[in-house]
């Protein structure tokens, strides 16, 4: 379109014309999200969030057990559609009763003070970059340290090094202890629970009960960034939940949405696949099952 047919436009609709170029404002292409992701094997995680250097109340997450994930638009978590920096809190926090496997406690009571709070000011956002997912991953790690990956592979990332914000290989945020000074009146409520539904069959599409249904979660230790091919600390945890199939084959665990691996096992079958990793929640899983004699 030439300028002169953009000023007759502009004239019609009774608009000044402008002696410099035209410039017309584009929308941002993505918007941005938090997403954040316990990959712990024991320890519940919780977020605070706020724009930084702002006197808006923290948000915070809710509390996430091993394997669960968070996730929720900026405008609607902080009323910001996308900050130029960020202040974070992270919370850990021990079960009251470790000894029943998680899906099977039905409480999943935490204890009241966390094992870890920490606290962290100005990290690197929007002024860097607009990323769809602000990502926050906890990392496994001993008990009483927190280990928060914080953008990975963004450019968010790359001002965290650096500003050798967090000065270790992995520039992660590592938190030691919780800081009396931030320790909440009380732990945040837990994430809402999703159905992770399947069935398990013959081929001819026949179920079958009394299969055995396990749940592992997803754990990630630490992440070697000089090698993205070679990451030897992921894996899957101890089975947290388990059930059986009813009599048309189909089974159900609840749990929060998050990353998690399904598995069936029962004498004198196979199984194809013999386990799904799934990110939850997703459509209904099947399992095919193959007698053996």
């Amino acid at each position: 379109m030439t300028r002169g047919r953009i000023s007759r436009i502009l004239l019609m609709l009774g608009a000044p014309l402008a002696l410099g170029p035209v410039c017309i404002p584009v929308a941002p292409p993505v918007a941005t999200r938090l997403a954040f992701t316990n990959l712990s094997v024991r320890f519940y995680a919780a977020l605070s969030v706020r724009p930084h250097g702002t006197d808006r109340p923290w948000s915070t997450t809710p509390l996430l057990a091993p394997g669960a994930d968070y996730r929720a638009d900026f405008t609607e978590f902080l009323a910001n559609a996308c900050p130029g920096s960020l202040d974070l809190r992270i919370y850990l926090y021990r079960r009251v009763d470790e000894t029943v496997p998680i899906g099977l406690d039905e409480a999943e009571a935490v204890e009241s003070t966390p094992i870890v709070a920490g606290e962290v000011l100005g990290l690197p956002a929007c002024d860097v970059a607009l990323v769809e997912d602000y990502t926050l991953v906890n990392w496994e790690a001993p008990e009483g340290i927190a280990r928060v990956k914080i953008a990975q592979a963004t450019e968010i990332e790359s001002r965290i090094r650096a500003m050798n914000l967090f000065p270790n290989t992995d520039a992660v945020w590592e938190v030691t202890g919780a800081d009396p000074a931030l320790l909440p009146a009380a732990p945040p409520a837990r994430a809402t629970k999703q159905p992770i539904r399947g069935r398990v069959t013959l081929t001819n599409g026949i179920g079958i009960e009394n299969i055995g249904i396990l749940l592992r979660s997803r754990y990630r230790v630490r992440l070697d960034d000089a090698d993205p091919s070679n990451d030897p600390d992921v894996g899957w945890s101890a089975p947290i939940a388990l059930t059986l199939t009813d009599a048309n084959g189909g089974f159900q665990i609840d749990r929060p949405a998050g990353v998690y691996r399904v598995e069936a096992f029962a004498d004198g079958f196979l199984f194809s696949p013999p386990w799904v990793d799934v990110e939850t929640p997703l459509q209904q899983i099947t399992l095919l099952a193959q007698p053996q004699p």
